[in-house]
């Protein structure tokens, strides 16, 4: 068996143990949402120009740990590759949450470009800006990324504003380590409890490229 096949396998387990627990218990959450963006960047690298996203999304508890996952999908518009990323992990809280640790599945499929597994360990720290530090290791290549994130939400009468930092190192096919950062501000107004629009515009910039402005508008449902 394979390292595909049995990561695989663990995630159908994973999925299997969601679906019991959440027959039995109201912990489970979902989300999901749709979204025009002007480029679509991933880890330095433009995969398209122009894009219709969507995703959908799920969490929940079974025993003492969080059970979370999630569907992306960025279709092209003009030129560039779609891709489709899944993503499944399993956190918990330590030292009273004041750190939230998890471990998980990603796996990205692009046309015509082959298909990626990767497991990924992330570290947040529930402080001002919620520093995360995440690391990805592919299961087939040699190849890792490295990422650290901070946030801040505002919350004004108007809309709710969310400002993010990013910056990574990966690993690539063609060079052995690449840097790209990203500044990302996100303002959303809610039209229900559970329902509200949202637009972001993106500052992005890679060794391998040009710097980047990217925008976007978009649906959000949570249920």
């Amino acid at each position: 068996m394979n390292t595909k096949t049995k990561l695989t396998l663990v995630a159908a387990l994973i999925l299997g143990a969601v679906s019991l627990n959440a027959a039995e218990e109201s912990s489970f959450s979902g989300s999901a949402s749709t979204k025009y963006t002007s480029d679509y960047a991933r880890r330095g690298a433009l995969v398209s120009t122009e894009a219709a996203q969507a995703s959908i999304g799920f969490s929940t508890e079974v025993s003492e740990f969080d059970v979370y996952g999630d569907f992306f999908t960025s279709q092209s518009t003009d030129a560039g590759i779609d891709s489709d990323e899944f993503t499944i992990g399993v956190g918990t809280g330590l030292f009273e949450d004041t750190i939230n640790a998890s471990v998980g599945l990603y796996n990205t499929d692009f046309s015509g470009a082959g298909n990626a597994l990767e497991y990924f360990v992330q570290v947040q720290l529930n402080t001002a800006l919620t520093p995360t530090i995440s690391f990805f290791d592919d299961t087939d290549e040699s190849l890792q990324t490295f990422e650290g994130a901070l946030s801040y939400n505002v919350e004004t009468d108007l809309v709710d504003l969310n400002l993010g930092g990013l910056l990574g190192s990966t690993d690539t096919l063609a060079s052995d380590n690449q840097t790209y950062t990203g500044l990302t501000a996100v303002a959303s107004k809610d039209i229900s409890e559970d329902f509200n629009v949202f637009t972001d515009i993106s500052f992005s910039d890679a060794e391998s490229r040009d710097y980047e402005t990217v925008w976007g508008i978009g649906l959000n449902l949570n249920f």
